[in-house]
Order: structure tokens, then sequence, then C-alpha cells
């Protein structure tokens, strides 16, 4: 059983490689910022220190007994996972002075690098209770296990969150079924090592180490950046006129000011005048927001200019955490397909051979996010109408005319055997229509000339449409569920070319019109997922796409709890 990354998706253009490597062997240290700066003062005897021996008693007596221990901050019962971390430890503490203290209270600060949240992990109330001891000169016996069993407490929730992420992808996507990162690698003597004495090594050592990461990573501070540089907060107003190469306006100035002040865009003249730089910056914008780089500026194009750094930002984060839930293993061959930029991606041997745009389904009937695997191309597919469809679309229009299913080159089930229409169906409704319709093969059947199934609980597959003029789209979410591929003859001869199968004869069955089922002689991993940002390697830009499914939000309001 494969095991997948999907990362995918690095969608659409990640042609790097993810580790084969669940935990990193190669440490690396971060450089994290000062939890405390100019401080009062210092403990003139390490009050950390002088604790040790009472820190060490109280929580060897509270795990022998299990009875747990009331602190001043929490209350830490025998089930507490930090009982058995202090166990391999020889119940000794972790933060035993002053400045291992402060290096983790930094390392749990720089969460927030990490696209995670420090309210998570004590951070405040940690430095409020360290800045009262630093003012008093001293810390006692019962403030110095607070801190103790907080950090270590906190630290603990922190590398599980880095490491698999702080929410249940199905809590987000109910049908989610790829495998986690496995978090019986994280032991407690691991833990235990690296709270003793590489705890600045933490993110390097359990973040996920791939690509994808790192560059939502530098997006991310690349983003906060702007924030703190003063990015432009007015919005760009949309006169109602589309705006054109060699176009004059008092907008124009705005756009270069916006586009300039991303620090990734520059600029000779600073005018209201559409020029050839603008022109060619506009296209480049517009490839990397998900529309067609038309070079025009439309009322599209302004509304993706007024994205703010903290939209970007929170996009940034919620696919961080996405990139979390991967396992950090790929199969050496597997298919992706990303919802938000309508994208099908070939990986082999970590790098793209095949790609081509897609149609997923919209907002009320969304493609799920799962994985599986493509078994069989079927050419002049029939199409067995889901029954919500057949009642809900189909059955209004038999009403009113029976000869409906003819005209439209359909026909009538009742189980497996094809029966002639009622001369009437006037008596048939939602809850009563005993019947299967199918759609027999042609140009103009509902699922073209091709199919790709891989088994799932769904019902989705992916194939042919003869409407290849919705892919003129920006947004290309018009389907009931199903993936449109939009040259999906190519593609069928992409995946087929391997076992001998030639265009000739693929061009033969498909003119033919009779349907022909053709097996994969080598089964191919899909992985259908949902990333809103992504990097391609040699672009320093990140890609961002319209959230279709509004899933960026639920994960940011989530990650914000």
């Amino acid at each position: 059983m494969y095991k997948p990354l999907v990362i995918l998706l690095l969608a659409a253009a990640v042609s790097s490689a993810c580790s084969k490597k669940t935990i990193p062997s190669k440490q690396v240290t971060v450089k994290v910022p000062d939890v405390i700066t100019n401080p009062v003062s210092v403990f003139t005897k390490d009050g950390f220190e002088s604790n040790k021996d009472f820190i060490h008693q109280k929580i060897q007596k509270a795990d022998s007994t299990g009875n747990g221990i009331v602190a001043n901050s929490y209350i830490y019962n025998y089930t507490n996972p930090v009982f058995k971390i202090y166990e391999k430890n020889s119940y000794e503490p972790f933060w035993s002075n002053q400045k291992r203290v402060e290096d983790a209270m930094a390392v749990l600060k720089a969460s927030e690098q990490e696209g995670l949240s420090p309210n998570d992990y004590n951070c405040k109330l940690l430095e409020s209770i360290y800045a009262a001891a630093l003012k008093d000169n001293k810390i006692d016996e019962a403030e110095a296990l607070d801190i103790e069993l907080m950090l270590t407490s906190s630290m603990y929730k922190y590398v599980h969150h880095l490491y698999s992420g702080k929410l249940d992808p199905v809590a987000i996507y109910p049908e989610w079924n790829y495998q986690r990162p496995s978090k019986e690698l994280i032991t407690d003597s691991l833990l235990s090592i690296f709270f003793n004495k590489n705890v600045d090594q933490i993110p390097a050592r359990f973040r996920p180490e791939n690509y994808f990461y790192k560059s939502l990573k530098n997006a991310l501070i690349h983003a906060d950046s702007l924030e703190a540089k003063g990015f432009p907060e007015e919005k760009i107003d949309f006169t109602g006129k589309k705006l054109v190469k060699g176009d004059t306006s008092f907008v124009i100035l705005q756009i270069k000011q916006r586009l300039q002040a991303t620090t990734e865009y520059s600029f000779a003249e600073m005018n209201n005048t559409f020029d050839e730089q603008l022109y060619q910056s506009i296209k480049i914008f517009q490839q990397h927001v998900g529309l067609h780089p038309t070079g025009v500026i439309d009322k599209t194009t302004i509304a993706r200019l007024n994205y703010t750094p903290a939209q970007f930002r929170n996009t940034i984060r919620a696919n961080m955490e996405r990139c979390r839930w991967l396992s950090r293993e790929l199969p050496d061959e597997y298919i992706v397909v990303n919802i938000p930029d309508y994208t099908l991606t070939h990986f082999k041997n970590d790098k793209i051979v095949y790609n081509e745009t897609v149609i997923v389904g919209k907002q009320l009937n969304q493609t799920p996010v799962f994985q599986a695997i493509i078994v069989n191309v079927e050419f002049n597919p029939y199409w067995t109408v889901p029954r919500s469809i057949a009642v809900k679309e189909l059955l209004p229009s038999l009403k009113k005319d029976p000869d409906y299913l003819s005209k439209h080159n359909m026909f009538l089930f009742d189980g497996d055997k094809e029966i002639a229409p009622p001369a009437s169906f006037e008596g048939y409704s939602d809850s009563y229509f005993p019947f299967t319709i199918k759609e027999k093969p042609g140009p103009q059947n509902s699922l073209g000339q091709v199919k790709f199934s891989f088994p799932n609980p769904y019902s989705i597959y992916m194939h042919d449409t003869p409407a290849k003029y919705l892919f003129d789209s920006d947004i290309r979410s018009f389907s009931h569920g199903c993936i449109r591929l939009h040259n999906p003859i190519k593609f069928a001869d992409h995946l087929l070319s391997p076992q001998g199968v030639t265009e000739k004869q693929i061009d033969e069955i498909v003119q033919s019109t009779e349907n022909y089922v053709m097996a994969l002689e080598t089964k191919m991993p899909i992985m259908i997922s949902y990333f809103t940002c992504y990097a391609k390697k040699g672009d320093s830009r990140m890609y961002f796409f319209y959230d279709v499914y509004e899933s960026d939000k639920k994960i940011i309001d989530a990650l914000t709890k």
C-alpha cells in the first residue's frame, strides 16, 4: 500500500521531492526570537536550579502514586503524557536553569513562524509568570514547578501540532482518507532527548521538510514583512471600465504602487499610464492568482489586487496546516488533482510528466478530497444517471415530454432489464421512481468519449465532456462532483502507452462508438487534493487560488480557537 504525501500539489508544479524519511536526520539550529527583551534583572541565584530537587521529588511522587499534581496554573492528572516523558528522564526537570527556560519560551513563541498560534502553548501566561519572577529577582518552588510543567506540556503539544497538524482533517473534509504522519515515531525517549539538549532544534526536526512547506514558511515571513512595512490599506476601486495597455487612469498609479509594495514587481515610471511594463506585470500577477494572463485589468483582477497581507497570511497558514496532515512519504508515481487551481498533474520520480486543466464540482456538489487508485480507462462509456439527477433534473422534463429520453439518446432500465418508457411520468416523484436512466455512448454523451475509473465510496470518476467551452472560464467549478478533463484522449494515451497501446488503436476504438474497457496493467495512485497556494521550482512568487469551497476559512477559524 502506497503512502502519499500529496504535496502535492505541489500541484502543478512542485517538481521537487518530499523526503522519504519520517523524521529528518539532519539537525538544523534555527534562530528564534527572544521572549524577554531587556529583562529587568536576572536571578542572583538561579531559582530553577535551586528548586531542582523539589521539582524532581514532586513529579516522581505524583507519577508513582497516580495522584497527579495541582500546580498554580493547571492540574496535571496521572494520565497526562508529561509524566511518561519525565519517567524517561528519571524524573529530572528539563528546564533546570534560567537560560533553558528562556530558550524553550522562545521556541514556543516562534510557533507563529510555522503558521501556528503561540496562544495554544501558554506563551502569554508563561511570559507573565516569568516576568514577575524577574521583577522580584526570585522564584519560589511553586512558581518553578508551574513553569516546569507548563513548558513541558506546551512543548509536547507544539511538537505534535508541528509534526501532524493541530486539526483533524476529517473535520474539514469528511471524506479525507490520506495516511497521516506516524505519531508512533515521536517517542517519549526522543522528546526527552530534545527537551534536554536540543530544544532550539525542535522546529527543524519535526516540521515537514519538503520544498512545499519550506516555500510556504518563507512566504509567511514575506507576508508578515509587508504588514510591518506599511502595505497600502486603501482598496483600489473598479471604475466600471476594463483597462488595457495604453490607457490612462488615476487607478493605474494605485495598481503600480500596490504591486511594487509586494517587493516582487518594480516600475521605472510611477505614473497613471498603462505601459508595457505594467502590462507584463499584470500578466504575471494574473497567472499567479489563478486567472487567465490576459494583461487586461478587469473587475476580477482588481479584486485579487485588493487582497491584503493578512488574507495572504491566512491562506498560507491554512496550507501549512494541510501540509502537516500528510505522510512524509510519496509513491514513485502518482496523479494529483488539485481542486482550487483546476489542474491534473502526473508526477513520476519527482518530476512532472503530464499536466492539464480540469473542471470540478460546484459549491453545492463539491468534489471530495480523498485518495484512490485508477484501475481502468473506459472508451465510449455509458452514463448511468445518478438518482439525484434523475429525479431532480430529468423527471420534470420527462413529465413535460414523454419522448425526452429518446431525444437525448437515453434509455430506461427496471433493474437490469431495459424497458420502454411509460406513456406518462405523472405518477412518479422524488420518493417513487423505480427506474435507472442510462445515456448511450457517443460524442454528445455527458461523459464524452473517455472515462477513468478509480473505485471510491463517492461514485467520483474523471471523464471527457462535450462542453469544452467551460474550460475558458477562470473559475471551473461546474460539475456535480466528478472531474472533467480538457484533453481526455491525450491523457488516455499517456496512461496506456506504457503498456503498448497506440494512438491509432485508441482512435479506432473511439470511432467505433462501441463501449470498450481497458484495464491499466500498472494501477495508478490518484490524490484529489485541496491546496489554495503553492510554489513552483524556479519561480520566486507564490501561486494563490480562489478558495472555491471556502475551506481555508474553516481551517483558520479552527486554528485560532
